[in-house]
């Protein structure tokens, strides 16, 4: 598949399933004794927008068509759309070429995070990639969230630990919201992805791994990563309230995630012992 038909995908999708959480009230429209198709009909979002409904269908088919700046921003005012969902449906209607790679760089991108990632202790933190896969992780991560080892993977992935490790379950207090807002991340750090058969296959993973995972991803809740509180059920402290803060880095291949977790209320001691493992520095994905 290519980059141009997923984004196309991405955003059918997208549009269809809000398109049908909007009832005619929302947007002034009668209810009407007659309708089956739930919140609106295509017909009507085409007109509210100044679009022809062939046209507007046609974006819910995936078409090979460009809506411009002010037809997206008609839609996300009709649809309700949030500002970071506004700013999703935008980057779905958008290609960008890849650029060329430069393994070099991203090496030395990562050894140097790596080195952020350990001067954090004692607070948790590790390095991602957009899609979820390990780069580091300092002990106090291992020491709060658990072993992320995963048999059969080149490389740990949070996202697939978080939906099939029992670990993650027992840590996590509020595990059902802390899940939803992973895959709402994913689906905006999806459209940044250069590689979209590794997002294809990351999603059919989960999707045939998780009945939680399939049913938020058809949900396509789109939500930014910037900072969210979660609670961490540590096996000394006991339950502890975390802020999540997630930090992009540029790099030319990718963006990377630095995730830093801060205690609302830092323990006297929250070192972990002195035998956890060290965090371990993993190549680049080809995302």
């Amino acid at each position: 598949m290519s980059d141009s038909e997923f984004r196309r995908r991405e955003r059918a999708h997208f549009l269809r399933t809000r398109r049908e959480s909007v009832t005619p009230e929302a947007v002034g429209l009668p209810k009407g004794p007659r309708r089956r198709t739930p919140g609106l009909r295509r017909e009507e979002v085409a007109v509210l927008a100044g679009v022809s409904p062939t046209w507007y269908t046609y974006l819910e088919q995936a078409r090979d068509i460009t809506p411009s700046h002010e037809v997206l921003d008609s839609l996300a005012g009709i649809l309700g759309l949030s500002e970071h969902e506004r700013l999703y449906l935008h980057s779905l209607s958008r290609h960008v070429p890849p650029p060329d790679a430069q393994p070099a760089q991203r090496s030395v991108a990562v050894e140097n995070l790596t080195r952020v990632v350990e001067s954090f202790a004692p607070l948790p933190a590790y390095l991602c990639t957009q899609l979820g896969d390990l780069m580091a992780w300092n002990p106090e991560a291992i020491d709060w969230f658990g072993d992320f080892a995963q048999p059969r993977l080149p490389r740990p992935n949070f996202l697939v630990w978080m939906f099939t490790s029992p670990t993650a379950r027992e840590r996590f207090v509020d595990w059902p919201e802390q899940a939803r807002r992973l895959v709402a991340g994913l689906r905006a750090d999806a459209v940044e992805c250069r590689d979209t058969g590794r997002v294809t296959a990351l999603v059919h993973h989960l999707t045939e791994t998780s009945p939680h995972f399939r049913r938020w991803w058809d949900d396509h809740a789109v939500d930014s990563q910037g900072l969210w509180p979660c609670t961490v059920r540590h096996p000394r402290h006991g339950a502890v309230t975390l802020s999540r803060i997630t930090l992009k880095h540029q790099t030319v291949h990718e963006p990377l995630k630095l995730v830093i977790h801060l205690p609302s209320t830092l323990p006297a001691e929250t070192r972990c012992p002195a035998t956890a493992p060290r965090s371990e520095l993993h190549g680049l994905s080809a995302c």
